[in-house]
């Protein structure tokens, strides 16, 4: 082999070496740049509070910022608007992420609008026979007071609450996913199911009454349809006295004033007001002084008075005159 044949092998070999050391180096980069993207991409927005937020209060927004982090939270919030103006149930810590689990309080208190409460109805198995009421249908409420040797001289049924808003039977829930409910619910022999509960939303004032039938009668319900707008007209009916009185208002001297101003009372006032079984009247339940059974006496002869007579330690009793 030539001298100049060497030397071209050389200067190729050479070249060779460059660029194997130019791959090796190119190859290290691309590496690098790949981690520290896949290590970017695994950092993730979380809402973290800034203060400690109390329960009930709502969330502002410099109670909050974003912080990534490596792994997020099961629930978390990555957007601080999602959060503003919600009222957490619990009390979040300063610092901590913020997650959906600190404003839920449940399927069925979700769903109760304002001014109303969930009341859980009793209901004999018998009352509902068809088995098709579902959550989200509306139903009215009825109660057979029966006739007994106290206070009910007879057997009587009336419309109790009207267009009610059925939360949940069974299992059922409103807005809850489609999964097997009570109303297809079927014993071991196929056959069936017959709900003995319910929940219905009532509203706040209207409980007391709901209780007081619910305790002294026998419930059941009725499916109507949610478009029918007809509802008793309370003002043909004389409506019970709460038990607890507004306080009388006493003038700048100090004394009760003889003209009281109207006091209005909200729906929780009426509720704390209370109701009685006397005075809750429930027309037409029987509960009323027309419907009530006399109480029963039995004539017996009137026997003559006698008094006791001591004289010295000796006692004896004579008849009065």
């Amino acid at each position: 082999m030539s001298g100049k044949t060497k030397i071209l092998a050389l200067l190729l070999l050479g070249i060779g070496l460059i660029f194997m050391v130019m791959a090796f180096l190119s190859g290290q980069n691309v590496k690098k740049g790949g981690e520290t993207i896949k290590t970017e991409l695994e950092r993730f927005p979380v809402v973290v509070s800034t203060v400690e937020i109390q329960f009930g209060k709502p969330v502002t927004p410099e109670m909050l910022k974003v912080e990534k982090f490596a792994i997020a939270p099961s629930g978390a919030f990555t957007d601080i608007g999602d959060v503003i103006g919600k009222k957490p149930l619990f009390n979040i810590g300063k610092g901590l992420p913020v997650t959906n689990q600190y404003f839920e309080s449940g399927a069925v208190a979700a769903e109760v609008r304002e001014g109303y409460r969930a009341f859980a109805l009793r209901l004999d198995e018998n009352n509902v026979a068809t088995a098709k009421i579902k959550a989200g249908d509306y139903v009215d409420v009825f109660s057979i007071f029966k006739s007994n040797s106290r206070d009910i001289e007879e057997t009587i049924s009336r419309l109790i609450m009207p267009k009610l808003r059925v939360l949940s039977v069974g299992s059922q829930l409103v807005n809850a996913p489609e999964t097997t409910n009570a109303a297809n619910e079927k014993d071991v022999n196929n056959r069936p199911v017959r709900l003995k509960a319910m929940m219905v939303e009532v509203p706040t004032a209207d409980i007391n009454t709901l209780a007081i039938a619910q305790n002294q009668g026998e419930l059941f319900v009725v499916l109507r349809s949610p478009e029918e707008e007809e509802l008793p007209d309370m003002s043909k009916y004389t409506l019970p006295e709460p038990i607890l009185k507004p306080a009388l208002v006493k003038g700048p001297d100090g004394k009760v004033l003889k003209n009281q101003p109207p006091v209005e009372l909200t729906a929780s006032d009426k509720a704390f007001a209370g109701i009685s079984l006397d005075n809750a009247m429930l027309p037409g339940s029987g509960n009323t002084k027309d419907n009530k059974k006399p109480a029963q006496t039995t004539q017996r002869t009137a026997e003559p008075a006698t008094v006791e007579v001591i004289r010295g330690g000796e006692t004896t009793r004579e008849t009065a005159r």
